[in-house]
């Protein structure tokens, strides 16, 4: 046995859902090398490996994990100013508001769109992370990952991480294989606000617009939006705004004239989800026993003394609700670890 891994860890207190059994395997890991460590040993005892980072985007399932789950704590800084170029490189571990509330601070343009955002530094080129208006892929340079079987590093340019609406290649079965460790981005130190979404454009107004005064604003936003962390069981926002053809669009706002949407650069159309569930599904606020669509926005989810069994079902429900009145597939956000969606009889929103 590795001196990094233990046995039988409950996995409820790793993740933002306060939701999952035992892993067999668990270790957290600080540095490059121990993630090597760690690998090697899945290897030897021939187990499947998970790697965690703030567990702000997962749901395992109550049976646990049959394997090792790797909590990625590998913590580093490096910053080198050029100009007004800013090049940063962060450790996979560290936490993700820290950092970006860090990069304000120092007046630092480019992330602060992205604040209040949980989770890890390293999950956020996985998921491509975003919100009102920017993505973290505008920004990242490099990855660096190591991979699974091999425990070989390579760094990924943005081309090579293929990008997508919260998707990249680290999502793809080829993808799965690489552990990121580090993620390089470029910030500015001239000023850049993204103000186009709704809630932000205000401060067009407000002199002198620094990275901090927008983080400010964002966070008071999504304290509006998003419920505490600390005192109820949540993942954020679980479902992905759905994107649809221009057809399918029309057809949607034939039937619902007040649909919120907006055009990307490809002719499609990315709707707003949150809006479906309020207007079209009635679904804000409802509730199948613990898990819920939060009452201030129905895209987030929320569970209290909640199994994972029960989140699916709730899930199943939702999916299944949103079909039959926009004929659209909407799909999770958050990962489902080795998920089945019930075949029983699903209960009713209450």
């Amino acid at each position: 046995m590795s001196r990094l891994v233990i046995k039988n860890i409950p996995l409820a207190a790793h993740t933002t859902l306060q939701i999952g059994g035992v892993a067999d395997y668990f270790a957290e890991v600080t540095t490059t090398k121990e993630l090597q460590e760690a690998l090697q040993f899945a290897q030897a005892q021939a187990v499947p490996v998970f790697v965690l980072g703030g567990g702000s985007n997962v749901l395992f399932p109550d049976a646990g994990y049959r394997g090792l789950v790797i909590k990625n704590s590998i913590v580093q800084r490096q910053v080198d100013v050029d100009g007004e170029m800013v090049q940063v490189t962060a450790g996979a571990g560290e936490n993700w508001d820290e950092f970006v509330s860090d990069m304000c601070e120092h007046g630092y343009w480019g992330i602060e769109n992205l604040s209040a955002i949980p989770g890890t530094v390293g999950a956020t080129p996985i998921q491509n992370v975003g919100a009102y208006g920017v993505e973290v892929s505008q920004v990242i340079t490099q990855v660096t990952a190591i991979h699974k079987e091999t425990v070989q590093e390579k760094q990924f340019t943005p081309a090579e991480c293929q990008f997508g609406y919260r998707d990249s290649y680290f999502k793809s079965p080829a993808g799965k294989q690489w552990v990121v460790t580090a993620v390089m981005c470029t910030l500015s130190t001239s000023p850049a606000p993204q103000l186009q979404y709704a809630d932000l454009q205000a401060l067009q107004t407000q002199e002198p617009l620094t990275p901090l005064a927008i983080r400010q604003a964002v966070m008071q936003i999504r304290a509006q939006k998003f419920p505490d962390w600390s005192e109820v069981g949540t993942a954020g926002s679980f479902f992905k705004n759905p994107i649809v053809t221009a057809e399918h669009y029309t057809r949607l706002k034939e039937q619902y004239p007040d649909l919120s949407a907006h055009q990307t650069s490809g002719g499609d159309w990315k709707l707003s989800l949150g809006w479906i569930l309020d207007v079209v599904c009635g679904l804000k606020g409802s509730c199948v026993g613990g898990v819920c669509l939060y009452e201030k926005q129905a895209l987030v989810l929320t569970a209290t003394d909640a199994t994972a069994a029960d989140v699916q079902k709730f899930v199943a429900l939702v999916t299944q609700n949103v079909f039959e009145k926009t004929d659209i597939h909407i799909e999770p956000e958050v990962l489902l670890v080795k998920s089945e969606m019930p075949e029983n009889i699903i209960p009713t929103l209450e």
